[in-house]
């Protein structure tokens, strides 16, 4: 039962904090282990991040695929100041979501404090709930600062 009071309080707070993809990832979850639906082997987990990073990818590359970018509008922005900018930001988002996905994976109880954290920055600062890669890819990041520091 233990488990389902877990996935149910980042189902509220997912809410709370109007983070869509947090509360309909929980309550597919909460759901499924209602259900007694969820997969029992642990490569489970790697093939729906898989799954995830995969039509996470297909939504970014759909403007490709309606001809709304063309290669010229491409090289034109690559080779600005701001394209540059953007690639090297890519980049590196990429490399400290990968260190969020390890970070969630090694320590699962950090999703609490970015949901909180989530709710804070929308409710009082007005803040735009980001997706739980970034906040813990940025997370992983100042962490193993700290660690690095001290």
């Amino acid at each position: 039962m233990k488990s389902y009071s877990l996935i149910f309080l980042i189902f509220v707070l997912g809410l709370l904090s109007k983070n869509r993809l947090v509360y309909i990832s929980s309550g597919v979850l909460l759901l499924f282990s209602v259900l007694n639906l969820m997969p029992k082997s642990s490569s489970s987990q790697k093939v729906f991040l898989d799954v995830g990073v995969i039509l996470l990818v297909i939504g970014v590359m759909m403007p490709f695929t309606q001809n709304s970018i063309s290669i010229q509008d491409l090289y034109k922005s690559l080779f600005a100041a701001r394209g540059c900018i953007s690639f090297v930001i890519g980049i590196l988002s990429s490399v400290m979501a990968r260190e969020g996905v390890e970070l969630m994976k090694k320590s699962p109880e950090v999703m609490i404090g970015l949901l909180l954290g989530t709710i804070v920055g929308t409710a009082f600062f007005d803040g735009i709930p980001v997706g739980p890669l970034v906040a813990a890819g940025f997370a992983a990041f100042i962490i193993n600062l700290f660690a690095r520091i001290a």
